[in-house]
């Protein structure tokens, strides 16, 4: 079985899960599924087109590219840093500072252009969730 097969079906799994998704949050009651509608909804495009990306004909001896181990690594370092300043800091300190360190050392973005994604990114995710869905996000010593 080749990688492009294992892709497709894997990419074919999950897409029956996000449409199970979007059957179930139209089925609940009031706006409770809008959420569930809106991700599975997401999840299907995505698992379609990696599904159709894996249509297209790739020589058998093409190896994947491997895998960059300190750029993931340093990745994987910014997402523990990401909960754990949460915890202590709130959302709203240590989001624009791991999307200003990611972006900057990951994305090799230019600080002024770092600096206003992350700022648009975290103010949008503060008038989504706090002000439109009413979700409590972890406040840190912000509140205290």
């Amino acid at each position: 079985m080749t990688l492009d097969t294992i892709d497709r079906c894997v990419a074919v799994l999950v897409g029956a899960l996000c449409a199970a998704a979007v059957v179930t949050g139209l089925g609940m009651p009031g706006d409770a599924g809008v959420f569930p509608v809106i991700t599975g909804t997401l999840g299907l495009l995505a698992s379609a087109g990696i599904a159709l990306g894996t249509l297209r004909g790739r020589a058998p001896d093409d190896l994947p590219p491997s895998l960059p181990w300190p750029r993931f690594l340093l990745w994987c370092l910014c997402v523990l840093g990401l909960l754990g300043l949460m915890v202590t800091a709130g959302a709203f300190v240590a989001l624009p500072l791991f999307l200003l360190a990611s972006l900057r050392w990951l994305g090799h973005l230019r600080w002024p252009a770092a600096l206003a994604i992350a700022v648009v990114f975290s103010a949008v995710i503060y008038v989504v969730f706090v002000y439109l869905l009413s979700v409590p996000l972890p406040a840190g010593w912000l509140v205290a």
